[in-house]
């Protein structure tokens, strides 16, 4: 006799009959497929383990890690997203942002801050970390040259104090037997007040969702090039009054402690100014920040020191190994000085000289950047306040000499 077949359908039946009987060549499949996907499954959840560990550990390094930049480049990339992340969470708090494009950008922010988007949030909740700060402060020292030529020191409370010789009596022959005399050097207080400087950056809540690396370094080299613009105009330029009322820069101190060199009268244009002008002011500082100095004036002066030269007496060297000098010694240029005109320009500061590592810059604190939940509510626009409080004091009232355009 033939062996019994089934119809598909009854081969069918039959396994459904197994494996529920928990018995037969049905429940075997299926157990092995079950093992099968239980493997697979576990495999999975393995590897986004290790994907998710692997990205918190990049992303905790790159926060770390401090970032050299060359002049005019950007902040990094992890810098550049959480500033961009701030913004936008800003301003989907404030409701200035809705609608499919702001949950993409807020997606994104959240991602890059790690948090929970249903979480409610204020903009103090979300800080700017001590090291992606320090990278917008590295921008001041690419942008300004306040922070570049003079000595950065960290102020520790509101009021510091730091000694600086104002007499040093010398020493002298003594002779045999002979008592030997007692030298005191006179000593001042150079006191660091260091005052609250900043201001609010507006920026429109129509934010394109690919851009928050793009708008992070917009806000990063914003920030960067005024906040150095102020520090640079403090350091050099301020007279205690205006805008700056309560610093007073170098270029003042050195006029105020007698290291100056003013022009005859009607001699008020830069043009005015002679080789020996340039030369003579050297002469006003202390001779042991001689070998240290490097004149210190706008661009613009090069027109005047180009023509000092001629075939036979070159002063001016625009080009060398470190830049240009006059008569060997280095010229730095600086942005917030006066610049050159053929017009008059009465009592500008128009050259310095000098050692300017003895003029300090006090820094209290880092720069703090946060946004904004109340200003330019009528705009439409997000605010981002950026402070940062410092102030600049001499150590030496010798070590620096100005050359002033004549009063009348």
């Amino acid at each position: 006799m033939l062996p019994e077949t089934k119809t598909p359908t009854e081969e069918l039946k039959s396994m459904l009959i197994d494996i529920k009987d928990g018995q037969g060549k049905g429940h075997e499949e299926l157990s092995k497929l079950k093992k099968e996907f239980d493997e697979l499954l576990k495999s999975h959840n393995d590897q986004k383990a290790a994907v998710d560990l692997l990205r918190k550990a990049s992303l905790e390094y790159r926060k770390t890690q401090k970032v050299e930049l060359r002049a005019g480049q950007f902040v990094s990339e992890g810098c550049a997203k959480h500033l961009g992340a701030l913004l936008v969470i800003n301003g989907v708090l404030q409701k200035k942002m809705s609608g499919s494009h702001a949950e993409k950008l807020l997606a994104k922010a959240a991602e890059e801050l790690q948090i929970e988007v249903k979480t409610a949030l204020t903009s103090s909740d979300i800080p700017l970390p001590v090291n992606y700060a320090s990278e917008i402060v590295e921008l001041f020292w690419k942008f300004g040259q306040a922070r570049q030529f003079g000595t950065v020191y960290p102020l520790t409370a509101n009021s510091t104090k730091l000694p600086k010789t104002t007499t040093s009596p010398a020493f002298g022959i003594i002779g045999q037997s002979a008592t030997v005399t007692e030298k005191s050097p006179q000593f001042a207080w150079a006191t660091f007040a260091p005052q609250k400087i900043g201001g609010l950056v507006r920026i429109p809540s129509e934010i394109d969702s690919d851009s928050l690396v793009a708008l992070g370094n917009f806000l990063a080299r914003y920030i960067g090039r005024e906040g150095a613009r102020f520090e640079d105009n403090v350091f050099f330029n301020a007279a205690n009054s205006g805008a700056y009322t309560g610093y007073t820069g170098l270029l003042k101190a050195a006029d105020t402690a007698g290291k100056v060199l003013q022009l005859a009268t009607t001699n008020t244009h830069p043009s005015d100014i002679t080789v020996a002008n340039v030369r003579a002011i050297r002469a006003l500082i202390d001779s042991a920040a001689l070998g240290t100095s490097a004149y210190y004036m706008h661009p613009s002066m090069e027109v005047l020191l180009s023509s000092f030269n001629s075939s036979t007496y070159t002063p001016y060297q625009p080009m060398g190994p470190n830049g240009p000098t006059f008569e060997g010694f280095p010229i730095k240029w600086v942005g917030v000085m006066p610049v050159y005109t053929t017009s008059a320009t009465i009592n500008a500061y128009q050259i310095a000289f000098g050692d300017l590592s003895y003029w300090y810059f006090g820094e209290r604190g880092g720069l703090d950047v946060q946004t904004s939940n109340e200003v330019f509510f009528a705009t439409d626009e997000i605010g981002v306040r950026a402070l940062e409080r410092f102030d600049v004091q001499a150590l030496n009232d010798s070590a620096v000499a100005v050359l002033k355009l004549a009063a009348s």
